[in-house]
């Protein structure tokens, strides 16, 4: 593994990215404001716009670092660099999830904190951590679909499709009663609902790196 190389992919797309993900942070933390006003509705509204931050950092992360290259025709000059298919595939995994780490992290954070405030909702803080960690898969397969098609199309179509999953997905989590019941109270409950759908996302984002690698093992043509 050319670890040298690797780090600089990772810091060419740091640069390209940088403004992007320094804007999302003082942005979702605009939206987390809203959470104090105590009401259901104020906290639905802050879901919404934290998703709308988070995800659009996701798209736009997976726009640059993998579209952009075919489309402005550097991917060939990246290539013909001392770089494997494999050093490629983690430079592009790792900058992908280390940028977005950066504001998934610092609202997840910010959330789960407002949320554990005196007089707060504690009761959403499943929930929250939940939705929180669906994010982050939904961004995890619009970057595999963006490193292993290099198609702005089907890129575009899986950030419709994941978008749309994650509105069915909180919908549907929302209404489990073993979340559902304990979602507007004054205290924090791990039920085994809410632990056993927040372990079976925690498993989906290994799953969908490792596919990345596989189905990358089998291309035959970068270029």
């Amino acid at each position: 593994m050319n670890y040298a190389m690797v780090r600089r992919l990772i810091l060419k797309d740091w640069y390209l990215n940088r403004w992007i993900i320094i804007a999302s942070v003082p942005a979702g933390i605009g939206a987390l404001a809203i959470v104090l006003i105590g009401k259901p509705i104020a906290f639905m509204l802050c879901i919404i716009l934290l998703c709308m931050i988070i995800i659009g950092v996701g798209a736009q992360l997976a726009m640059v670092t993998t579209i952009n290259e075919r489309k402005d025709q550097t991917l060939a000059f990246v290539m013909s660099l001392p770089v494997s298919w494999r050093e490629y595939t983690a430079a592009k995994i790792l900058a992908n999830l280390i940028l977005f780490l950066i504001p998934w992290l610092a609202l997840t954070a910010g959330a789960l904190g407002v949320l554990l405030l005196p007089g707060a909702t504690h009761g959403l803080v499943p929930y929250t951590a939940i939705m929180s960690v669906e994010m982050l898969i939904t961004t995890s397969l619009i970057v595999v679909a963006g490193i292993i098609t290099e198609s702005q199309a089907w890129t575009t179509a899986g950030i419709f499709c994941s978008s749309l999953g994650l509105n069915v997905l909180g919908y549907v989590f929302a209404h489990l009663r073993g979340i559902s019941r304990f979602m507007w109270g004054n205290e924090v409950h791990w039920t085994p609902t809410a632990w056993t759908v927040l372990l079976a996302e925690l498993l989906m984002v290994p799953l969908l790196l490792g596919l990345t690698f596989f189905i990358q093992s089998r291309k035959t043509d970068f270029l």
